[in-house]
């Protein structure tokens, strides 16, 4: 029996590739920089998830309901 450790050697993963840009169009660049923003994000996930929607709007209402009641106690 062979009791020498062997090692083997770890799988290297190809690393990936970049992504190739042209500016040759300045809508690209514009498409790019709107997509870049917070609430494009938010709303792009809020389309795909169900559970993030309605706790946005459940969020809203908290803080709308809180604003109201901030309201009446100072008026």
């Amino acid at each position: 029996m062979n009791t020498k450790d062997k090692q083997v050697a770890p799988k290297q993963e190809p690393k990936p590739k970049a992504k190739n840009t042209t500016m040759n169009s300045a809508t690209s660049g514009l498409t790019d920089l709107f997509a870049m923003h917070t609430e494009v994000a938010l709303l792009q996930s809020m389309a795909r998830s169900k559970t993030l929607t309605i706790m946005v709007v459940v969020g809203a209402l908290c803080f709308a309901g809180f604003i109201l009641f901030l309201y009446k106690m100072a008026g």
